[in-house]
């Protein structure tokens, strides 16, 4: 008699990498609308290479690729949308190297990683390749797949923001993202959508975005950058401009490197935010989310451990 194969099981986090996928799918339409197929040209190249780490960590562990643990593309796809448009291939490939090889399978691969993976990708490329990260197109530009010489290029609003300025963008172009930027965070409006979905299948946590976003709008609220506008008319670029949501849903929402106890989910949310607001403000990169979050990852443990000796206490004095 032949001995049947078992089925092999699928990772446990297989179907919430899922939702974050096609939570991602949408800005990555709209960023092949914006800049043409070029776009497209680099996700796939970013896939590509996060899987192949994934099969080069395998094979170092003397373990068998599982295609079921996802979570690489996930990390590769949400780090390739924060680039502009314009970056070079070989920037994709060295950020996903670094964040998946190293931010990922160097600490033991997935559920043990202690910073995101995206973030430090992002990070990584914009230490490495300032100058080139943040030169953004003009949207509807003609962008060539190899030579990308004939694009316009205009300033973001993240840097007329940092220079003291005030973006000359209207409020509807922010929330469609109709303007120079990251090349698939900033549709405000879809990412709102794909938010709501997510949080319908209770893949990111409330508290944390929440806590995240008006800490931002806070700061940006009591520390403005220009006092050419109102405080809420800069605050409403901080918000809107840039990668402030996106992050907010799509890096903060992933759940290894953030603490599991909900008082400690608030005060990372707030830490999380206050960073990125003062490496924004006096920082030298734009978008220093990335930064923030790697820094306020490093306190994620203590604030898990401490926010639970509160809970634990408040419980006892409560029988």
């Amino acid at each position: 008699m032949s001995k049947e194969k078992s089925p092999r099981l699928r990772h446990p986090d297989f179907a919430a990498n899922c939702d974050f996928l096609f939570a991602l799918f949408p800005l990555a339409f709209m960023a092949i609308y914006l800049y043409g197929p070029r776009p497209a040209v680099m996700l796939a190249v970013s896939l590509l290479t996060a899987v192949l780490c994934d099969l080069v960590a395998a094979r170092l562990r003397g373990q068998r690729y599982d295609a079921s643990e996802n979570s690489s593309l996930v990390f590769a796809a949400a780090f390739t949308l924060m680039l502009p448009a314009t970056a070079g291939y070989y920037m994709v490939v060295a950020g996903v190297i670094v964040g998946i090889g190293l931010g990922k399978h160097a600490f033991g691969g997935a559920g043990s990683y202690p910073f995101q993976p995206a973030a430090l990708a992002y990070a990584a490329v914009t230490v490495s390749w300032p100058d080139q990260i943040f030169r953004y197109p003009t949207p509807f530009t003609q962008i060539g797949l190899l030579d990308v010489s004939g694009a316009s290029f205009t300033e973001s609003a993240t840097h007329i923001l940092q220079a003291g300025g005030v973006p000359n963008i209207p409020p509807l172009d922010l929330l469609l993202g109709n303007y120079a930027g990251p090349m698939g965070a900033t549709f405000c409006l879809v990412i709102l959508a794909s938010a709501i979905y997510l949080l319908l299948k209770r893949r990111i946590r409330l508290s944390l975005t929440l806590s995240f976003l008006i800490t931002c709008a806070v700061v940006s609220l009591l520390n403005p950058r220009s006092l050419v506008v109102s405080r809420l008319t800069l605050t409403m670029y901080e918000m809107l401009s840039g990668a402030l949501l996106f992050a907010a849903v799509f890096l903060l929402g992933e759940t290894v490197s953030a603490p599991k106890n909900r008082l400690a989910r608030i005060l990372y949310g707030v830490l999380t935010g206050f960073l990125t607001m003062m490496f924004r403000i006096y920082g030298s990169y734009e978008l220093g989310v990335c930064f923030a979050l790697l820094l306020s990852s490093a306190f994620s443990g203590y604030l898990d451990r401490l926010c639970s000796r509160i809970t634990f206490k408040r419980r006892l004095r409560d029988v």
